[in-house]
């Protein structure tokens, strides 16, 4: 990296600019440039000894007020959160304080502190004013931590609180024509180092943490727009949650006088139930998975009788095969979907699971155990669960010598059972896809296109456990009734950013393109001819340049 002066033309005048130079896998490139004025106002300048000139961020911190005001998300925060709790801060600004902390880098109360000092935040949003850390901790432990809510395990940001914010940004984004014909859902969890409570419990990691406690997520997603969310205790299960968030839903959609009928709900097999089919089928359509040992029958389908029916999230192509099933109910009709590129992926990671056990099994031969039901739970906990069905499992009992005498002792048996192996491998790459809408109605193209954008909600969650983005973790939080609170505003944190997507997307951009783009928009604060300060944008690249005039951050740039 190195810094050099350069001339820029501007209506026939000559414009002096500090650009950095940096090394890039296309050769060297201008990736940053400072405006340092013309010759005559630099010369007035360097004779007249002032403040150095400082370089603030802009563009990203300016991109997150603008969304945060045209989504209804500082209204909805002003309205329904209870005010009264802060002496000259409002309640609004507090906590799009904590959402912009998170979607810079997850910071600590201190952290947030030196990082608004540092900000252009202040210049754009002059009510958040320079808290101290002292300030900005007493007045999150004042709206997490305070009234009659927190001492029954729920903070003020309840969730009844959090729904009715959700409600209002619904409503603000429906009203601006967000209306896609999805409605995704999923969900996770995510590990925390906080002592059990309501919310934190030991489940399934989906991180492979399981030295922690879990708090779980679920998700509705408008587009890939996130508009409700649900925190949970880990160990519920994915077809209860669902059945509670799908009943919020609805009462939205009533609000809001929503065509239903024409509403399609798409959600993976973990929903699977005779009781969640019936809720959408009495107000929507669905599209949803078969599991594995429901889907077996059609699986066994030569590849010969598939042929194309769409692409994936990735552009690859789909293979399908049309069929009927009958289950939870009622018929449905199904597409047998087939994905050359996933089906390697799972015929590897088969083959990792199978050579990794057996091979561990081997080891564990070598020596007798002492306790069998410490090496029952070993081999349970040595199988993955989705492979379990495929292994053969027994405990072979065997003569020991020890002290002189003969002792019990056990060796793990394991083996490959073969039918359940073949099985599985017919089912590499296949997903059998059911909706209750007919082929007139959906065409095969559009079906596959409805169940893969389900994976529109798994980038979601990847990007909140994104410490680059805007990641949950780490739990920075007092007690277990802060940890929802905590949770809704970094899913809010995420709706900007992908609103901010939605209002750029003739532009293409990824979450972290759109991040880092918006972050190369930076202004600097210089002195005016007139010796007051003023704010001058450095020199942005094209797209920098588009998305500036497209989210109007002008009106941010103080007077």
């Amino acid at each position: 990296m190195s810094w050099a002066f350069e001339y820029h033309a501007n209506n026939g005048r000559r414009y002096l600019y500090a650009v950095e130079k940096r090394r890039t896998p296309k050769g060297p490139r201008n990736t940053r440039y400072v405006y340092l004025g013309t010759a005559e106002t630099l010369l007035k300048r360097l004779a007249t000894p002032g403040k150095p000139l400082k370089s603030f961020e802009f563009g990203k911190l300016a991109a997150l007020v603008h969304a945060a005001q045209a989504t209804g998300l500082l209204e909805a925060l002003s309205r329904h959160v209870p005010r009264g709790l802060f002496d000259g801060y409002s309640v609004e600004h507090v906590l799009f304080l904590q959402m912009a902390a998170r979607v810079e880098r997850p910071l600590s109360r201190e952290g947030m502190a030196e990082w608004i000092s540092e900000s252009a935040l202040p210049l754009i949003l002059p009510a958040t004013g320079h808290p101290s850390s002292r300030t900005i901790r007493r007045y999150l432990k004042r709206l997490y931590g305070a009234g009659e809510g927190a001492k029954r395990g729920e903070g003020l940001l309840s969730r009844a609180v959090t729904h009715r914010i959700e409600t209002h940004v619904f409503k603000a984004l429906w009203k601006q024509g967000i209306d896609p014909r999805w409605m995704l859902f999923d969900t996770t969890n995510f590990f925390a180092y906080h002592e059990e409570g309501h919310y934190l419990k030991r489940a399934h990691s989906k991180e492979k943490r399981y030295d922690k406690l879990h708090v779980g997520l679920g998700l509705v997603t408008l587009g890939n727009l996130p508009v409700l969310t649900e925190v949970y205790p880990a160990n519920d299960g994915d077809a209860q949650v669902f059945s509670r968030v799908f009943d919020a839903l609805v009462k939205r959609l009533v609000d809001l006088e929503v065509a239903t009928d024409r509403l399609v709900m798409v959600f993976d097999r973990g929903i699977n139930s005779l009781e969640n089919f019936g809720k959408v089928r009495e107000i929507m359509h669905v599209i949803a998975a078969l599991n594995r040992q429901q889907g077996q029958p059609f699986f066994r389908v030569p590849l010969e009788k598939y042929g194309p029916v769409g692409t994936d999230s990735e552009g690859k192509p789909v293979l399908g095969f049309p069929a009927q099933w009958k289950g939870f109910g009622q018929d449905w009709r199904v597409l047998v979907t087939y994905r050359e590129a996933t089906a390697r992926k799972e015929a590897n990671t088969w083959e990792d699971v199978r050579t990794r056990v057996l091979a561990q099994v081997e080891k564990w031969r070598k020596t007798p155990s002492r306790k069998e039901k410490a090496l029952w739970r070993k081999l349970t906990q040595l199988i993955p669960k989705p492979y379990q069905a495929e292994f053969e499992v027994t405990v072979e009992t065997v003569g020991v010598q020890r002290k002189g005498k003969t002792v019990p002792g056990y060796l793990p048996v394991v083996r490959v059972a073969a039918e359940a192996e073949e099985r599985l491998r017919a089912s590499f790459g296949k997903t059998a896809v059911i909706t209750d809408l007919s082929e007139e109605e959906l065409s095969a193209e559009k079906l596959v296109e409805g169940f893969v954008a389900r994976a529109e909600v798994e980038e979601d969650f990847k990007w909140l456990k994104d410490g680059h983005v805007v990641s949950v973790k780490p739990f920075w939080v007092w007690h277990d009734a802060t940890v929802a609170g905590h949770t809704f505003l970094c899913v809010m944190g995420l709706l900007l950013l992908r609103y901010l997507q939605w209002e750029l997307r003739e532009l293409d951009l990824s979450i972290k393109e759109l991040v880092k783009e918006l972050e190369r928009i930076r202004v600097v604060l210089v002195r005016g001819e007139d010796g007051k300060p003023q704010m001058v944008l450095e020199r942005m690249s094209r797209r920098g340049a588009l998305m500036f005039s497209k989210l109007n951050l002008g009106s941010f740039i103080p007077t």
